[in-house]
């Protein structure tokens, strides 16, 4: 339990600016795309992380894990669906 909670949050601020270069950013070539994949990769860690401290933790912490928990496959979904899915389009 001891550090649950420090994994938690790098894993969810990490996750969380490579999702913004990914998704928001156009300033050099295939860096969103290269960032979009590392993402994806990352909201994985994140989703076993928070499911940890789900498990346990009790009273408000646990919804707020139940909430970090729900948010990296929805992240995760628009990274593919923006930025992923569209760069392997242009290949073909």
């Amino acid at each position: 339990m001891k550090r649950v909670p420090l994994w938690m949050t790098l894993s969810a601020l990490f996750a969380s600016s490579f999702f913004i270069v990914a998704n928001f950013t156009d300033v050099f070539l295939g860096l969103n795309v290269i960032s979009g994949c590392i993402q994806v990769v990352l909201n994985v860690f994140v989703f076993i992380s928070w499911r940890r401290g789900y498990l346990i933790a009790t009273g408000f912490g646990k919804i707020v894990a139940l909430i970090g928990t729900i948010f990296p496959p929805i992240m995760a979904t628009i990274t593919i669906v923006r930025v992923l899915v569209p760069a392997v389009i242009s290949l073909i």
